[in-house]
């Protein structure tokens, strides 16, 4: 008990920013993926990631939950770096007063939310742009996934300038437009603890809340949260340098939170 409190004392305080790219090269590649939209606060086309899991239930990081006004799908590539806003009929505002979220360490690090009808159309986002199923099973370690964010990715990035990691060719057009990459669900639930993931696909700052997607049935195991990959400055539990997040199959209370918007 003493080592299962110290372990979860250790991820508590773990950093939210810290999404890494792992290994010596950043594989993500543009994406096209009209069911993951990206977060932001109003002017803004950068954020978080929001995924489809309903018509108009998304669910997100709880670090995101409560100051972004809207959801932007099929945003085009960044210009420059710059990333650019999507259409006004692909722009769904988050419903006021519908997230439901937890804002904690990695495990408990998640929130869901419903998206209005658009403004334009009136039509809810899931009859547009489709949305994921949400696992319910435990999935076995090292399935193979894939992540879909709206990270960072200029290669400015110290890894990148030191030479532990190389640029990415795309860097300029992939910056906080979408991204895939792909990996294998390294831990699914450690040291007793279920509502944690672990996965080796590569994610970046702005990465919070991308979902985890079977690559097996399609479905989402998970979403990122934390990174770990490049973590010369600390030790995870079990020495696994790897990236984290919470599990849709092992945190009942994210379950619990998907289900009550879906039955709106």
């Amino acid at each position: 008990m003493k080592n299962l409190f110290l372990i979860a004392t250790v991820l508590a305080f773990t950093s939210l920013a810290n999404a890494d790219i792992c290994g010596k090269t950043d594989d993500r590649a543009l994406s096209f993926d009209s069911k993951v939209g990206r977060l932001a606060k109003e002017g803004e086309h950068q954020g978080c990631a929001a995924t489809l899991v309903g018509r108009s239930c998304v669910i997100t990081v709880g670090a995101c939950a409560e100051d972004r006004d809207y959801v932007e799908f099929n945003p085009p590539v960044s210009i420059a770096g710059i990333p650019q806003a999507s259409t006004p009929e692909d722009t769904y505002y988050v419903k006021k007063g519908s997230a439901v979220f937890k804002q904690k360490g990695i495990g408990s690090q998640w929130a869901v939310m419903q998206l209005e009808p658009n403004r334009v159309t009136n039509k809810f986002a899931g009859d547009v742009q489709g949305f994921y199923q949400v696992a319910h099973r435990k999935y076995q370690n090292y399935e193979p996934i894939r992540v879909v964010g709206y990270g960072y990715a200029l290669n400015d990035t110290d890894y990148v300038r030191s030479g532990d990691v190389a640029a990415n060719t795309f860097g300029d057009s992939m910056n906080f437009a979408q991204q895939v990459s792909y990996g294998r669900l390294v831990k699914a639930g450690i040291f007793l603890i279920p509502e944690i993931v672990e996965h080796d696909a590569d994610t970046s700052y702005g990465s919070w809340g991308a979902p985890i997607i079977s690559q097996i049935t399609n479905e989402i195991v998970g979403i990122s949260t934390h990174g770990g990959c490049q973590a010369k400055y600390v030790v995870k539990a079990g020495a696994r340098y790897t990236n984290s997040g919470t599990a849709t199959f092992g945190s009942r209370s994210f379950r619990n939170a998907i289900a009550a918007c879906l039955a709106k």
